[in-house]
């Protein structure tokens, strides 16, 4: 396997999961100027395939907010399945699958990476908050997650594929929490502690290894919950946090996936 470049990170430990471990943020880039033209340069070499849902589609409108706002943005982002072997510094993405469903969204990429977006040199497929439910196992999940990328791997040899962390939400108040669980429900506090075990194992699997961008490291605070400042509702990024997550990504991009794949 390829060793990915240390980056700096934004602070050296933070708390995340449903324990009390620290956990090294050493896969996340820590400036938030705007990109330098060598980093500009870089991006261009990238032809990304990125599969999600909601805050995926969170962090892409971030791109479009960087761009309004004037920031160099070398990628060409749109909605779309197609990536061309031709084209330069292009980023598809598309909503796949279905939430709830993650096995619907390794498949959908396969099924992209097989034919409209077989042109891609890099890949990257994010779960959501939503494929945490009450009898989700983490642990399975990220063996099915970690069985499919070796898959692809065989398959699409050409192709990097990027590891994103599943985005955490913030936990309800204590008499909703109280509510929900004398009612037999879910919990968001016991969701962040599910998603929080699926980043753990995901992290220890390829951070430092492979490029790891560690979306929940970004958008939390300590315990593992979504930071207040970048959410409305609890649970997606508002305009503060995609447009922090959408810089954070550029960098990353340049810095620690760009100079690891294949033109």
């Amino acid at each position: 396997m390829r060793t990915i470049p240390p980056v700096v990170a934004l602070s050296a430990t933070l708390t995340l999961g449903c324990g009390d471990t620290p956990v090294a943020r050493s896969d996340v880039p820590g400036t938030t100027a705007a990109l330098s033209t060598a980093q500009v340069n870089q991006l261009g070499a990238l032809r990304i395939f990125f599969g999600h849902q909601s805050v995926g589609g969170n962090l892409m409108d971030g791109l479009a907010d960087l761009a309004r706002d004037g920031e160099p943005m070398p990628l060409r982002v749109a909605r779309m399945s197609r990536v061309d072997g031709g084209s330069r510094g292009v980023l598809a993405h598309e909503w796949v699958g279905e939430n709830g469903a993650p096995a619907s969204k390794l498949v959908a990429v396969s099924e992209a990476l097989a034919d409209s977006a077989r042109g891609a040199n890099v890949a990257i497929v994010k779960f959501c908050y939503s494929d945490f439910q009450a009898d989700t196992d983490p642990d399975a999940l990220f063996t099915a997650y970690r069985d499919q990328i070796a898959a692809w791997r065989e398959r699409f040899p050409h192709v990097t594929f990027v590891h994103m962390t599943a985005p955490t939400v913030r936990p309800e108040g204590a008499a909703a929490r109280w509510l929900r669980t004398v009612r037999g429900r879910f919990t968001m506090r016991a969701r962040a502690a599910k998603v929080g075990r699926y980043n753990e194992r995901l992290r220890q699997a390829y951070a430092g290894s492979e490029p790891v961008f560690d979306l929940a490291a970004l958008e939390a605070v300590a315990g593992g919950f979504l930071n207040p400042v970048f959410t409305d509702d609890g649970e997606h990024l508002n305009a503060l946090g995609r447009r922090t997550v959408a810089r954070q990504f550029l960098h990353f991009l340049a810095d620690s996936v760009a100079p690891n794949v294949g033109r």
